[in-house]
């Protein structure tokens, strides 16, 4: 028995999360994607494992792999976010070191140049968006230019662009609306 508990105590000095996860863990803002986390499972033992709020465990506790809720966490850094320990099986239960993580809640706030409004026959402008590197999407988009007339056809209207970035694995959007005006006619001049 003896033997045994120097084994799980030498196999438990070396866990640690899953060698692929760097530290700090990125997890996008506002994500709605569960995080999983695993260490290696060595045996029959209990593992223990503490997130710091306002992450929630949604299973996995008492096991070697958790999956954890990050969506209402704030941007920025959480030290030491994910915690894991070991105990081995009884009569033992000799615990293992903590395990720690830390987690990274990533948020870019792009920005679009705010343009318009136009006439329906106005050029083509170029839209600027922050950071560079994004897609423009929408009604009247070209690649990077907007166009008014891809948007009008003679009444108006409002259409909405989008600009999306996406950096570090996440996904993050705004959105700026234009407005474009049909372009007015004269009739003839009259002569009474």
């Amino acid at each position: 028995m003896k033997k045994l508990l120097v084994f799980l105590m030498i196999m438990m000095s070396g866990v640690s999360l899953s060698q692929s996860t760097a530290n700090p863990d990125t997890v996008c803002y506002q994500s709605a994607v569960l995080s999983t986390y695993s260490v290696p499972n060595i045996g029959a033992g209990t593992y223990t494992w503490t997130v710091t709020t306002p992450g929630v465990i949604t299973s996995g506790q008492g096991t070697s792999a958790i999956s954890v809720n990050w969506s209402t966490a704030a941007p920025g850094l959480i030290p030491n976010g994910v915690s894991v320990t070991y105990s081995s099986p009884p009569p033992a239960n000799c615990p293992a070191t903590p395990v720690t993580l830390n987690v990274l809640i990533y948020n870019i706030t792009p920005t679009i140049t705010q343009i318009g409004p136009f006439c329906e026959s106005d050029p083509c402008v170029t839209l600027n968006g922050t950071p560079i590197g994004g897609v423009f999407s929408g009604v009247g988009v070209n690649g990077t230019q907007f166009c008014p007339d891809l948007v009008a056809n003679g009444t108006n209207n409002t259409t909405t662009i989008t600009y999306t970035i996406t950096s570090g694995g996440c996904t993050f959007s705004t959105q700026s609306t234009v407005g474009v005006y049909g372009t007015p006619s004269l009739s003839p001049i009259q002569h009474n």
